[in-house]
């Protein structure tokens, strides 16, 4: 009888002792404290607490304004984008590494907060595999399984593009039957 194996399963025996190694510390589960909401103070007769801000790659992280947020500008959308939840709250999420400003305006279009938001690793659960040139990243939660990472081979980054692609596809498809055969009654 013959076993199959997955091709991240291939990628990671192929890695030896200390790429296992890795893999296994990384699906060791962190222990994590909720952080709370940070405060960005600014505008009339407020100074600004701190207008540096990190969020993690494909992460989110809520941040309170002091005033009312009505326009938020980001200077690179491509790296964070930043969402109004309610008055005093936004909602930065990371896009790509780098850094870009973000400003918000209240209603009257006064400037009420001056941000400057890096996005940075902050995956405690990814592996990186570099075979030569070539790398592939894996999220190793609590098994690897492969993701898209910037940076990796483009070789590895079109099969895990196509496999998301398919599965996506497959979800829409699943979707809209149900909303047909709901239609029907």
């Amino acid at each position: 009888m013959r076993r199959l194996i997955s091709p991240v399963t291939k990628a990671l025996l192929g890695t030896g002792r200390l790429g296992r190694a890795a893999c296994l510390a990384a699906t060791i589960p962190a222990l994590t404290v909720a952080a709370p909401v940070q405060t960005a103070l600014a505008g009339g007769m407020y100074e600004m607490v701190s207008h540096d801000f990190s969020v993690g790659i494909d992460q989110a992280k809520m941040l309170r304004i002091e005033g009312a947020a009505a326009i938020v500008a980001v200077g690179n959308p491509s790296i964070a984008d930043a969402i109004i939840q309610g008055s005093d709250m936004l909602l930065l999420v990371g896009r790509s590494y780098g850094a870009t400003n973000i400003l918000v305006y209240d209603h009257n279009g006064n400037e009420t907060a001056s941000l400057i938001v890096n996005v940075v690793d902050a995956a405690p659960r990814l592996v990186t595999v570099h075979r030569g040139n070539a790398r592939s990243s894996y999220n190793c939660a609590p098994t690897c399984q492969s993701i898209l990472r910037i940076g990796d081979s483009e070789v590895f980054s079109e099969q895990v593009t196509k496999q998301t692609g398919n599965k996506m596809g497959l979800a829409t498809q699943g979707a809209e039957a149900t909303a047909e055969g709901v239609g029907e009654e």
